[in-house]
């Protein structure tokens, strides 16, 4: 996460969707303001265990491959699955 990802100082409340019933702050570029991912403040308990973290939509994120000099959708990186409840 560089300076140009800031989040808003005010919650969120999700009313549908995943995040449905949850209370978060939203993630955006400073460059061009799209909402790029979430904190959660509150969740529900299937979600708990994201409280904290910086949740990023990879549909709405660049990645930089450093041995092809190339930048390209974070939707077309393959990310190792992460077990974050441990």
């Amino acid at each position: 996460v560089s300076k140009d990802v800031v989040w808003k100082k005010s919650l969120l409340v999700g009313l549908e969707g995943t995040l449905l019933g949850c209370t978060y702050y939203a993630l955006s570029c400073q460059s061009c303001g799209m909402v790029v991912g979430f904190i959660l403040y509150s969740a529900t308990r299937d979600l708990a265990y994201l409280r904290g973290f910086f949740c990023f939509f990879t549909d709405s994120i660049l990645c930089y491959l450093l041995k092809n000099k190339k930048i390209i959708k974070a939707s077309e990186v393959n990310f190792p699955a992460v077990n974050l409840k441990e």
